[in-house]
């Protein structure tokens, strides 16, 4: 895996609509199939801003359940949100990020 260029000291910093996140590279790869996994693979040129995140437009709110998934390399049922109308959003933040899997699974809560 090759090293990002904003990563500093092993984390990287993301501003996820206005949201700020702190995580690692290992956890942005972990599901080697997703957008973030190729974002961060080294083979794309990301571009940080003045101050050092990485700014991704989408809704920063869900994104704390991306990388609770990547983290954990799953999520249990009991900690995806109870809304259906938040459950949908959370889907579609997931088919964005290319998770297949969570998708699936909340596809599944779904129904």
């Amino acid at each position: 895996m090759s090293q990002c260029p904003c990563c500093v000291k092993g984390r990287i910093r993301l501003d996820v609509g206005g949201t700020i996140y702190t995580t690692s590279e290992l956890t942005l790869t972990r599901d080697s199939e997703s957008m973030l996994a190729a974002m961060f693979s080294g083979r794309h040129n990301i571009k940080a801003e003045e101050d050092g995140t990485i700014f991704i437009d989408r809704d920063g709110t869900h994104f704390r359940y991306i990388l609770n998934y990547l983290r954990d390399g799953g999520i249990a049922t009991d900690a995806l949100p109870r809304s259906r109308q938040v459950l949908r959003e959370l889907r579609n933040e997931a088919i964005y990020f290319q998770l297949h899997s969570l998708a699936q699974q909340i596809e599944k809560l779904l129904k």
